[in-house]
């Protein structure tokens, strides 16, 4: 049973069970990305909570801590708190095939490493050029090469392009 099905089956249960879910809002003390769970305290109780999940691994959201959130808990296992929100959030990861920002009327992301190849490429292509040239109507004949460009193209520099914050 993936977790998504687990969960729906826990809310499905809080009616059979006669325990009410619970929300609680606490300030983040600590986040542990590796195991996807934060630890916080109780505004109005100052209860300790500990290993608050921070998602399904689909979607999966970092606090900052210091940060006020909101924990949600089921049937009264204060055992198992998730995330619901929180304030102020350091990352979100996100895995999925397909994901769409603001209806994604600008395309894609671009593939940095790649793109900084092929400008390079163009680049080094554009640097080295030149053009055969031939004069005819002289009392002389004259052949020959155009010299390459007097100023060259800079390297296009990966960091200068790439975007840190948004990763794919």
């Amino acid at each position: 049973m993936t977790i998504d099905e687990q969960l729906k089956k826990g809310f499905e249960n809080i009616g059979k069970s006669g325990r009410q879910a619970q929300l609680r809002w606490c300030t983040v003390t600590s986040v542990d990305k590796e195991k996807r769970v934060m630890d916080a305290v109780g505004e109005s109780d100052g209860l300790d909570y500990f290993d608050i999940g921070l998602g399904t691994g689909s979607v999966n959201v970092y606090p900052k801590p210091g940060s006020l959130c909101l924990i949600g808990i089921v049937e009264g296992r204060e055992t198992d708190p998730f995330l619901i929100s929180a304030a102020e959030v350091e990352s979100i990861e996100v895995t999925a095939e397909t994901i769409v920002i603001n209806g994604g009327g600008l395309g894609g992301l671009v593939k940095v490493g790649e793109l900084t190849e092929k400008l390079n490429a163009f680049i080094d292509v554009f640097n080295k050029h030149t053009h055969q040239v031939s004069t005819t109507g002289s009392a002389s004949a004259q052949t020959g090469t155009a010299a390459a460009p007097a100023g060259t193209a800079q390297k296009v520099k990966r960091e200068d392009i790439e975007n840190k914050n948004i990763q794919q």
